[in-house]
């Protein structure tokens, strides 16, 4: 084996080792340690505020700290309250109503669109008698789908709705934790630095310049460009008038949110299904709706983001299908930040 062969080979073993350590603390440590690490990573965040709101009003650093994460949890709380209250009541509501809106609307227009494509075949083919079977099974498929959707959508909500003291818990803890550290962050800082060990300081180092630098910065700027897309497709909807406008805004812009997929994988099959549907004005607008999206979001993204995640699409694709396999849709989302801390903490120090 040659030193070069020799040289792909240990990196090859050392970007796997990496890569279990951390499947091995996302899997198994996360979960345990998440309380922890979101409050004292809150409290991290806002320290260097409170060092300015301190020294700006002549207040000691633990009123200021204490003042300034009681203000952001009140801050979080108040306008989420507001917004989650509309959005679950929107939301339960079209769940109940998901079969009567397929009775009324979805399946009129299927009808529509299985006639046009009838007249197209039988203009081209002379022949539609196997089409017709085909959209007619198409149609069976998808009314029963319409029906056992509403009810998973049920049972999931059930379901989450009796993990909810669990997810209370975990964040009472949180903000106990985050109150504690802002508290006494001093302290808490000398007690981490005295924990780990000396020949791991070089690679702490680097893991709090890339969750400050690279990180935060990523998750503060998509987030950022999340609540533009929401507000403009909460507006644009509204004034097409479409109804339960908050959740279905939220879900696209959710789905905005992934990696290499974006908002257009909804409004635009959902604007050419309203088009071929005999909607023209519904569909028309969802598509100036998604061009209107794309060119803001072409615009906002350079100067909000500054870099891109900078993962080739074809990794960011399979790094999401093993974090869904691993943790389901919380894994699929992390999953790209995952290697791209692989990426990064596994170049050597220059």
């Amino acid at each position: 084996m040659t030193e070069k062969e020799q040289r792909f080979f240990f990196a090859i073993l050392y970007y796997a080792a990496i890569g279990a350590v951390l499947f091995f603390c996302f899997r198994y440590l996360l979960p345990w340690l998440l309380p922890f690490l979101l409050g004292a990573g809150l409290a991290a965040l806002l320290h260097p505020l409170s060092l300015r709101t301190a020294k700006k009003w002549k207040l000691s650093e633990k009123t200021a700290s204490l003042g300034i994460i009681i203000g952001f949890y009140l801050l979080i709380v108040s306008t989420a309250s507001l917004f989650l209250a509309i959005l679950l009541a929107q939301g339960y509501e079209l769940l109940l109503r998901l079969p009567e809106l397929y009775t009324q609307t979805i399946a009129p227009m299927l009808e529509r669109v299985q006639s046009s494509l009838n007249a197209a075949a039988f203009r081209i083919f002379r022949d539609n008698s196997h089409l017709t079977l085909l959209s007619d099974a198409v149609s069976s498929v998808t009314r029963q789908a319409a029906v056992d959707g509403s009810a998973f959508l049920l049972s999931k909500l059930a379901s989450g709705a009796a993990r909810l003291p669990n997810f209370l818990l975990a964040l009472l803890f949180t903000v106990m934790i985050s109150l504690l550290t802002a508290g006494n962050y001093e302290t808490v800082s000398d007690f981490i630095q005295q924990v780990i060990p000396p020949s791991a300081a070089a690679f702490t180092r680097r893991l709090q310049d890339f969750l400050r630098e690279t990180l935060w910065q990523y998750v503060r700027a998509y987030t950022i460009l999340m609540a533009v897309t929401f507000l403009e497709l909460t507006v644009g909807l509204w004034i097409m008038g479409f109804s339960y406008v908050l959740p279905v805004a939220a879900t696209i812009a959710l789905v905005d949110l992934l990696p290499v997929l974006g908002c257009g994988t909804v409004l635009v099959p959902w604007g050419l299904f309203l088009l071929a549907g005999g909607d023209p004005a519904g569909g028309s607008g969802l598509l100036i709706l998604y061009g209107i999206i794309a060119l803001i979001r072409a615009i906002l993204e350079p100067r909000v983001v500054g870099s891109h995640l900078g993962l080739h699409p074809v990794a960011s694709i399979t790094a999401m299908y093993a974090g869904l396999r691993i943790g389901g849709l919380v894994g699929m989302l992390l999953a790209p930040m995952a290697v791209l801390a692989v990426l990064k903490l596994g170049k050597p120090e220059t």
